[in-house]
């Protein structure tokens, strides 16, 4: 039998040994279950033992361990929705923000303005970099129902066109700042949707073109799109 050797090193406690191994069990219909075995130096050689099952205290207890070396430290800002691993969620109020556009259909090569916006719903991680929009001024719970971001270069299920935007590294609560600045501070310029960007007479074009022209004070909800899921349904993997 071929055998690998290999040590883990962290910042803090050194050489970590082996005590315990976890084992998962996943049923055609994605039922899970999971055993915890203790590991004995057998021989010089760590052995698996007996288990028993994990317990959702003990699948608790690890996660809070496992989550200690993600980097999400210190207090938890109200705007922070959702954080596993490296995914973080957050959220946005209504607010008059600056938006610039390279489209020359919105009246200049370059044009750009504060506005109203509406509530947004941010998703990021190392593999997405998500928005979508939401109404009203509450918090977002998983009932809340999640509608098209209604912006230039967002694609139908919330996906963002990074193209030269330069994204901050890590998902931490700090970096929230850096990414709205990142989204907010990139040049948008036409719609990624393949219907509606916006329930608006003449479209996409005509309702930014209208916002600019400071047609509106407040961001008009009345034209978002649905996307007829909400934000647990999102989390949970049955978003349409």
């Amino acid at each position: 039998m071929n055998q690998a050797e290999f040590h883990i090193r962290t910042e803090h406690d050194g050489v970590l040994a082996l005590q315990q191994a976890v084992l998962i069990y996943r049923g055609a219909q994605g039922s899970a279950f999971a055993t915890v075995h203790d590991v004995e130096d057998i021989d010089s050689e760590g052995t698996i033992l007996a288990g028993k099952a994990m317990t959702p205290h003990a699948a608790l207890t690890l996660s809070r361990e496992l989550a200690k070396s993600v980097g999400h430290r210190g207090f938890i800002p109200e705007t922070v929705l959702y954080m596993d691993g490296d995914l973080l969620l957050w959220w946005t109020r209504p607010a008059n923000r600056h938006i610039a556009f390279r489209a020359e259909a919105l009246g200049a090569p370059e044009r750009g303005k504060v506005v109203p916006h509406p509530a947004l719903v941010f998703a990021a991680s190392s593999q997405v970099w998500k928005v979508w929009a939401v109404k009203g001024e509450a918090r977002p719970t998983p009932g809340t129902a999640l509608f098209q971001a209604p912006y230039f270069n967002v694609y139908e299920h919330g996906g963002i066109c990074q193209g030269s935007v330069a994204v901050p590294e890590g998902t931490t609560a700090e970096k929230i700042v850096a990414w709205n600045e990142a989204f907010f501070g990139s040049f948008f310029t036409h719609p990624n949707v393949r219907k509606n960007l916006v329930k608006y007479r003449g479209g996409a074009y005509k309702f930014w073109k209208d916002m600019l022209d400071g047609k509106f004070a407040r961001f008009r909800e009345h034209v978002l799109v649905p996307t007829h899921s909400t934000l647990g349904q999102l989390l949970d993997g049955n978003a349409e």
